[in-house]
This record gives C-alpha cells, sequence and structure tokens, in this order.
C-alpha cells in the first residue's frame, strides 16, 4: 500500500532505473561528501558545549572526547572510501552504513546530555537532513528517520526527568511536522530529479534520432551520399598515412527503368530497397554501405585488397540473383553490375578511387551486365 503511494508521487524510470542512479552518481558522492564532512564540523562544535556541561569532570569529559573522536575517525574513513567509488551498489552501502551509525551515535548522545533538558534542535534536524540529503531509496530514507525518532522519544518519556509535559508534548508534535515536512521534501527532490533525467534521455534520443535519421537514406535504409563521403574521406586518409589496403565496390541495378516502367516505381523502390537489404546482410561489419545516388551504390571494404574485394562482389551478387521480388504476385528477377576498384599510390584522393570504380562498373554494363568488372 505504502509503496503504491510512493509510486504515485516518483517518476517510474521502469529499465532506465539503473542507468539513473549511475547518471547520478558522482553528484551522489559529492552531496554524500558535503554532508558527512558537515556532520564532522558539528560533532566537533559539541566539545565546547560537552566543555561546560561536564565542567569539573575530566574523565567523563575525556569518554566524551574519545566518543566524538571515535565517530570523526569513522567519518573520515567513510569520506576515504567514497572518493575511490565508482559502483552505485557501493556507494548506497557506504551511505546506508554511515547514517546507521550516525543514527545510532546521537540516540546515544542523548544520554551525554543532562536528565532535564532536551536536544531540540538535533532531534529535529537529523531526520529533516536523511529525507533532504540522504540520495538512497525513499523507503531506507523513512526507515532511518523514524528509526531515530522513535529512539529520540523513548530517551525523552523514558528517561528524561523534570522536564515539563507542555515541553515535551511540544517535542513530539514537533517529530511529525518534521517527518511530513522531510517526507514531502524528498519526495518533491528524488521526483524532480527522476523527472530531469527522463528529460534529459528522451532529448538525448531524440537528437540521435535526427542525426541518424539526416544520415540514413529513408527508401533503401543505406548510408547517404554525404555521410558515405564523409566516412570514405576518413578511410582514405587512414589509407595515405598507414598504407593499409582499401578498395570500393560501385552497385548499379541492371534494366532499372525498364522495371520502372514495365512495373511501376513502386515495384523499382523495392528493388532497390531489396539490392541495399541483401548488401547490408553480405557486408563486414567494418564495410561502409551508401547510396550514392538513383540506383547506384557504394561498397567501402578497408583492410580489403582487389581479390579479396572481388569475392565479396561475387558474394552480392549470388545473393542478389536468388532473391526475386514479389509485386502483385509477380516474381521479379533483376540482376546488378559491380564495378571493383583498390587505391593505389597514384591516388592523391577518394574520387580517384570511386572514378575507377564507376568506369569499371560501366565496362560491366557495357559487356553485357549481371558482371563484376575489376580493374
Amino acid at each position: 500500500m505504502f509503496r503504491k503511494i510512493l509510486r504515485r508521487f516518483l517518476t517510474n524510470l521502469g529499465e532506465m532505473e539503473g542507468d539513473y542512479r549511475v547518471f547520478y552518481l558522482k553528484d551522489d558522492i559529492a552531496y554524500s561528501t558535503l554532508y558527512i564532512s558537515i556532520a564532522i564540523l558539528g560533532v566537533l562544535s559539541m566539545i565546547g558545549m560537552d566543555a561546560l556541561l561536564v565542567k569539573g569532570r575530566s574523565d567523563l569529559f575525556a569518554w566524551l572526547m574519545l566518543y566524538r573522536a571515535g565517530f570523526v575517525l569513522m567519518s573520515i574513513l567513510v569520506l576515504a572510501a567514497l572518493r575511490k567509488t565508482s559502483k552505485v551498489r557501493v556507494h548506497d552501502r557506504i551511505i546506508l552504513g554511515w547514517l546507521s551509525i550516525t543514527v545510532l551515535f546521537f540516540l546515544l548522545y542523548n544520554f551525554t546530555r543532562p536528565t532535564n533538558s532536551l536536544t531540540s534542535i538535533i532531534d529535529v534536524l537529523i531526520p529533516l537532513a536523511i529525507y533532504i540529503f540522504s540520495p538512497l531509496k525513499i523507503i531506507f530514507n523513512i526507515a532511518l528517520a523514524f528509526g531515530f525518532s522513535t529512539g529520540t522519544l523513548y530517551v525523552d518519556y523514558v528517561y528524561k526527568t523534570g522536564i515539563d509535559p507542555v515541553t515535551l508534548h511540544a517535542a513530539t508534535i514537533a517529530q511529525f511536522v518534521v517527518h511530513a515536512l522531510g517526507l514531502v521534501s524528498g519526495l518533491q527532490i528524488q521526483s524532480y530529479r527522476r523527472k530531469a533525467f527522463k528529460a534529459y534521455v528522451e532529448e538525448r534520443d531524440a537528437k540521435e534520432m535526427v542525426a541518424y535519421l539526416a544520415n540514413i537514406d529513408p527508401l533503401t535504409k543505406s548510408l547517404t551520399r554525404r555521410h558515405f563521403f564523409n566516412i570514405a574521406e576518413s578511410e582514405f586518409l587512414r589509407f595515405l598515412r598507414y598504407r593499409r589496403q582499401l578498395s570500393i565496390l560501385i552497385l548499379d541495378a541492371d534494366h532499372f527503368k525498364d522495371i520502372n516502367d514495365t512495373y511501376g516505381h513502386y515495384a523499382g523502390d523495392l528493388v532497390l530497397r531489396n539490392v541495399s537489404l541483401v548488401t547490408l546482410e553480405q557486408k563486414r561489419a567494418q564495410d561502409t554501405f551508401g547510396r550514392l545516388g538513383g540506383e547506384e551504390f557504394g561498397l567501402l571494404l578497408p583492410e580489403t585488397n582487389l581479390a579479396q574485394a572481388k569475392i565479396v562482389a561475387a558474394r552480392i551478387q549470388n545473393a542478389w540473383e536468388q532473391t526475386p521480388c514479389i509485386v502483385d504476385g509477380k516474381l521479379i528477377h533483376s540482376t546488378v553490375s559491380i564495378g571493383v576498384a583498390e587505391a593505389g599510390p597514384d591516388d592523391r584522393s577518394f574520387e580517384d578511387v570511386l572514378q575507377r570504380a564507376d568506369r569499371m562498373m560501366y565496362k560491366a554494363k557495357e559487356a553485357g551486365r549481371n558482371r563484376i568488372m575489376p580493374e
């Protein structure tokens, strides 16, 4: 029931929950470091009050100093551990452990005060700080805050003596008020962080989709001419610098105009799409495939010599011959002509290699089509 209520206030991130925590991990470590440091300073500032309250009791003062020093040393070790933390789970365990010890420390701190006085400010600040600053799940924060308040009220009602009932009643009401304010504030903060992360992810995905659509030909799902050439220029520069092998195939659908005239442009589009899909299935992961224009495609083959490129071309040609298109129940058999060229020492730009491959493709057309023509 309680979890259902929390879900109404907290944005559900679903499978992004893990990514959300990782995204904020560095910020959580920074905030954790800040409030642990504040807690250390707060404990050290109590030394002056201890000296006044136990005046003349050097043995008790020494024990209090040892008690404070133990907490400070533990907190410093926690800070050192946080600096080396790179996992959300480890961070959460460290903070949960530190908060649990801190809650216990301040509960025991109440026993060092006179029996006729309340530690009202600390009793209010600690639950509020847990709700607002703790990056843990809200259910853990509630358990820690309520655990501290329950312990505090138990000490006030059972062990404290000589306290005015009105003051005690006001302290009890203050605990309920601070939990209400703290819970609402904690939910708002965590909800805001979740909404901000979700908005960030949606914006990032939208930008990636726009970039993807800008680089992908919508009909054939191959790269656009511009993006293909950008990659090709980079590969050619790598060829010039390191003299790594580089080849290119130029593919052109045979009798494409006849297909359009006979079966319509829908059939022509289907042929182009299938040529592209077949090539995408046959190419290697490191190869780059794009539509150069009309029914002409380019396949860039890094780390590939001319003989190896011919093998790739033959594989594509055979696969395409065995993949007829079906339009209105009719089989449309189509073929491709492929020109093959390899980058050489005399090439000064990618255009030089591309033009040679293009010439080879036209020679394949002139030789009767459905051929592979290497230079």
